[in-house]
């Protein structure tokens, strides 16, 4: 979007107005941005139905809610806007970091727990150099990331696709509600009551990317939503992508090594992260555990594409004698990177503790 459109600093009945714009139901947010944007007064995007904006602005008060214009001094947008325009948010919470302190951290909401481990250590890892983490509020890697933030102590936006009073996904419902209490931020463009529709979630994104300086990708199928983030990062042209690789036989990791090949920055662990936002590494390593023995990262290298592998299959593979494998997985364990099931050996976290190594898929023969 381009210029100031006519709706930036809006008067006092001018606001109120678009409150009733935003509250009315049907219309998508950002559809109704791009009609403001190219000039469309107000008042013709108010319908018969559209609700009575000193009702929704009393509810908003009830609940916690602020409405957020361009031009208010909480606005975030006003440096690179968002491609659909946006005009109008609302936020509960904490004030919303401003986007170049940012950085999203998003992908699946099956990830692997090898990815949102990853995930965590990441975002756990950027509060602790003195950035906000910001991601899309679902189960998967988005929990996994705002988690991680918060029990580093840092800042934690949750961008939802839905009105900030629903709660959505319902098992996020604790975790939602603790990054309200603790000084994180829930936003969206939707007004109360709106429900977590499909047509939501790709314009949400887009949010996502225009709140953060750069987005890092976890995980990703060849038609996750989280690429949509991304595209809409590196189509502003100032934002930042990058992808966490993995094995060609993952397809949990298809949509990240295609990012890859097209020229997103190759995450191997914490340090690229930092390297790439010109941030300097925490003073103390997220996961707070002591590193692992040669022999155990000898045996995690192969684990670290999320996959169960046979004892026997890691003893060829890793070349260790019996005793020295035995060693090495009980250490792993002990650790609780990695555990034992019927299918094999498989990782279950990231041991992060251990700087310079990171989620580097490993090779079968």
């Amino acid at each position: 979007m381009t210029g100031r459109p006519r709706w930036w600093s809006p008067g006092a009945g001018e606001r109120e107005l678009l409150l009733a714009v935003a509250a009315t139901p049907g219309r998508l947010p950002s559809t109704a941005a791009d009609l403001l944007s190219r000039g469309r007064d107000p008042a013709g995007l108010l319908r018969p139905d559209s609700p009575d904006p000193a009702a929704v602005g009393a509810r908003l008060r009830e609940l916690g809610v602020r409405f957020l214009l361009p031009g208010d001094p909480e606005w975030p947008l006003h440096a690179v806007a968002p491609e659909p325009p946006c005009a109008w948010l609302f936020a509960a919470g904490g004030p919303i970091p401003e986007p170049p302190a940012s950085v999203a951290i998003v992908g699946g909401r099956r990830a692997s727990p090898l990815r949102c481990s990853v995930a965590g250590a990441l975002a756990a890892a950027l509060v602790r150099s003195g950035r906000a983490v910001v991601s899309g509020g679902a189960v998967g890697v988005d929990a996994a990331a705002h988690r991680g933030a918060i029990q580093a102590g840092g800042a934690t936006v949750a961008v939802l696709g839905c009105g900030l009073d629903v709660t959505y996904p319902r098992a996020n419902a604790a975790l939602l509600a603790r990054i309200r209490r603790g000084g994180g931020t829930l936003v969206g463009e939707h007004p109360p009551g709106a429900p977590p529709r499909p047509a939501h979630f790709v314009p949400r994104n887009r949010l996502i990317a225009s709140l953060a300086a750069a987005v890092v990708v976890v995980e990703a199928g060849a038609r996750s939503g989280s690429l949509s983030t991304a595209r809409a990062a590196g189509s502003r042209g100032a934002g930042r992508v990058l992808a966490v690789p993995g094995s060609p036989w993952d397809p949990g990791a298809a949509g990240c090594n295609d990012l890859i090949r097209d020229g997103a920055v190759l995450v191997r662990g914490v340090d690229d992260v930092l390297a790439e936002l010109g941030l300097d590494a925490p003073a103390s390593a997220p996961g707070g555990s002591a590193p692992l023995g040669r022999e155990a990262w000898r045996v995690w290298r192969h684990l670290a594409d999320g996959f169960p592998v046979a004892p026997d299959r890691l003893a060829v593979l890793t070349g260790l004698e019996p005793v020295a494998l035995a060693r090495a997985l009980l250490e792993l364990e002990l650790a609780g990177v990695a555990g034992r099931s019927v299918a094999g050996v498989q990782a279950r976290a990231w041991p992060a503790a251990a700087r310079g190594h990171g989620p580097v898929a490993g090779r079968r023969a």
